[in-house]
């Protein structure tokens, strides 16, 4: 099972989707060490929902540099219904993956339907 999907939006945003219930800062060494992440610099948009649910603090965004993730810059955004739309395409795609998640049968169906959550 994978962990997580990260996804190029434009020259210095990238969409970093969770793949299962786990925060990012269990995957942080991982991530840091992504061609994306290591040989650039710009802004990462995090996208929580299989951890947080699909309320306020389901988008993160902070700011990486060459490796390095700048925890210090993080904070909450309202996701673009770009990054929920790549979001639940990856989802539909792992869809067996989601049958223990936090999501509700209602986001399940729109899932599965491939209608953004």
């Amino acid at each position: 099972m994978i962990n997580y999907v990260l996804r190029k939006l434009n020259n210095n945003q990238y969409l970093l989707v969770c793949m299962d219930y786990n925060s990012i800062l269990n995957y942080l060494d991982e991530i840091e060490s992504e061609h994306f992440i290591g040989f650039h610099e710009g802004e990462l948009i995090i996208d929580q929902l299989l951890v947080a649910g699909n309320g306020k603090n389901r988008f993160i965004s902070c700011q990486f540099s060459y490796g390095k993730i700048e925890l210090e810059t993080a904070k909450n955004i309202e996701g673009l219904f770009e990054y929920k739309k790549i979001t639940t395409e990856l989802l539909k795609q792992y869809y067996a993956n989601l049958r223990y998640s936090i999501l509700t049968d209602s986001q399940l169906r729109m899932i599965r339907e491939g209608r953004v959550v």
